[in-house]
């Protein structure tokens, strides 16, 4: 049952008014501007915000979740601590609704943010997490985690794609890529530093985290919530292999006998990260680039990606833990916990000219999301058992001295501390919950008629779609979940050094785009400089 407090809070947190003449004691009344005060540190949760957007999204569709994602992007505009997350989301919605302007230009926000933490900002900044001590994390700047400026740059190369414009693709891909070597050299320390705060957290508010750690009550509530995630490892050296392989094929695209060698390594290295039964499409891939180098001809090819499901999300649990006080001997704390979605298509079969081929696993993005949840856990844990502590060991003594000297005044101080714990008491569960759960991927000889058919497993059947017969086409859908409408976008390229044909977008139509260009990032990316952004070859 929900305390008073707790029901108060829930309507707040969700924008809804309290409920009027409720009644409280003169002395309680007298304390309600304290209330309202307090009740200012509740926010909705991400979750909470973004549900308008993900419940059409997941039903198919796209329109209405555009529209609904638009007043929420506005809103957060002025959020510097998680604006970048609600760009993200934005981006993604976008491009399904078939508005890639809109898309691009939220990505192109997204990734300006932050590429700001690429070299000279700190991840870790000291004041913030020193604030979140006495409030909680989510009042931490959303910087993006490795995965969420990967795909960010992935996605903003797949729009270009869409547009047939290869050199502008090249340079996000190669931008997703730097973000890779990025997390490869920085996030064990950025975690270290993490794990350094959390303990001078804990040393200086003398609260004993090892202690707590080892209660009975607190093993048996975090095994049960992390025990069966400490199984999802990502993989190697922080890499994608969705954002690998739609590089790869970029630089097939191009022509060029340079970009072409490069592509067959990164069909290689695709295929190294998967396990065996998944290989075979990345090897015939590479296999054939690397006989185009030595001067056959590169097959016409149709790639079929389809990403499948709803990416992990975020729920609250809570507690009790310790605070080795006689008179007070828990008090809840509010854990995040990563909850992964069912509802996926488990794969596709693409059939065209009298061939059919089975869907393969290309990127498990649970795997990727879950390695970078597990790798934060330990700081989060203790960085939530100090927090939570603090502040309840804080209210208790301070309500125990007012009382010595004016018993009738410690109500005041009871009610402030009950709900500054209420109102600060949240995980932080922001997460980027429009990625896929699964990309899967298929490959298949370009048919003489131009026609493919794409057989869900849910029994949808896609097609017969036009495609290339002499060139490569890339289809591509997005399925958030079994027995809805996918998002469909097919990419065709006539030939080495020849236009894209134009590209078909979303199935759904596209809402009105806002007369906005993308922004240009303030920093420059090195591997761009040689580079045409408008090319549609890339010559």
């Amino acid at each position: 049952m929900q305390t008073r407090i707790e029901q108060h809070r829930t309507r707040h947190a969700c924008g809804t008014a309290p409920e009027p003449h409720v009644p409280v004691a003169t002395g309680l009344r007298a304390a309600m501007p304290w209330v309202a005060t307090l009740l200012l540190l509740v926010g909705c949760s991400h979750q909470d915000r973004m549900k308008d957007v993900v419940a059409p999204f997941e039903r198919g569709d796209y329109v209405r979740a555009a529209e609904a994602v638009g007043p929420l992007l506005k809103d957060r505009q002025d959020s510097e601590k998680d604006r970048t997350i609600y760009e993200l989301e934005a981006g993604a919605v976008f491009a399904a609704a078939g508005d890639l302007t809109r898309s691009m230009k939220a990505y192109g926000i997204a990734d300006e943010r932050m590429w700001e933490y690429l070299d000279d900002a700190p991840e870790v900044r000291i004041s913030e997490q020193a604030a979140a001590i006495l409030t909680n994390q989510t009042i931490i700047t959303y910087v993006g985690r490795p995965h969420d400026r990967i795909m960010c740059a992935t996605y903003q190369g797949l729009n270009h794609l869409a547009l047939g414009d290869l050199g502008a693709a090249g340079v996000s891909f190669r931008r997703a890529l730097e973000w890779q070597r990025d997390a490869v050299e920085k996030n064990q320390k950025e975690i270290e530093a993490l794990e350094q705060k959390a303990k001078d957290a804990s040393d200086s508010e003398s609260y004993d985290t090892k202690a707590a750690l080892e209660d009975a009550k607190v093993k048996a509530g975090l095994e049960s919530a992390y025990g069966p995630l400490r199984e999802l490892r990502g993989y190697a050296d922080f890499e994608i292999p969705y954002a690998t392989y739609l590089r790869s094929l970029q630089q097939v695209l191009t022509g060029r006998t340079d970009d072409i060698a490069q592509a067959t390594v990164g069909f290689r290295r695709v295929a190294g990260m998967l396990p065996e039964q998944d290989r075979s499409y990345a090897e015939e891939a590479a296999l054939a680039t690397e006989r185009a180098t030595q001067g056959a001809a590169l097959p016409a090819t149709v790639h079929i990606l389809v990403e499948s499901g709803m990416a992990p999300w975020l729920r609250e649990l809570r507690i009790d833990i310790p605070l080795f006080i006689r008179q007070v001997p828990y008090v809840g704390a509010a854990f995040p916990v990563l909850e992964l979605k069912g509802g996926a298509i488990a794969e596709f079969t693409a059939a065209a000219g009298g061939q059919s081929r089975r869907s393969l696993v290309l990127t498990d993005m649970d795997r990727v999301i879950g390695d970078d949840f597990n790798r934060r856990l330990p700081a989060i844990i203790t960085m939530t058992l100090v927090s939570s502590a603090t502040k309840a060991i804080a209210t208790y003594f301070a309500q125990q001295a007012v009382y010595r000297d004016n018993p009738n005044a410690a109500i005041f101080v009871a009610l402030a501390g009950a709900l500054y714990q209420v109102a600060t008491n949240s995980a932080d569960l922001r997460t980027w919950l429009t990625l896929p759960k699964q990309v899967l991927y298929a490959s298949i000889p370009a048919p003489a008629d131009g026609k493919v058919v794409v057989q869900l497993a849910d029994g949808r059947s896609i097609g017969p779609l036009e495609v290339e017969s002499s060139g490569t086409s890339i289809v591509h859908l997005r399925v958030p979940m079994a027995g809805v409408e996918p998002a469909l976008r097919i990419m065709r390229f006539p030939g080495v050094g020849q236009p894209p044909s134009p590209s078909a977008t979303a199935a759904a139509p596209a809402i009105p785009s806002e007369a906005s260009d993308p922004p240009s990032s303030a920093k420059t990316d090195p591997a761009a400089s040689d580079t045409p952004t408008t090319s549609n070859t890339g010559d």
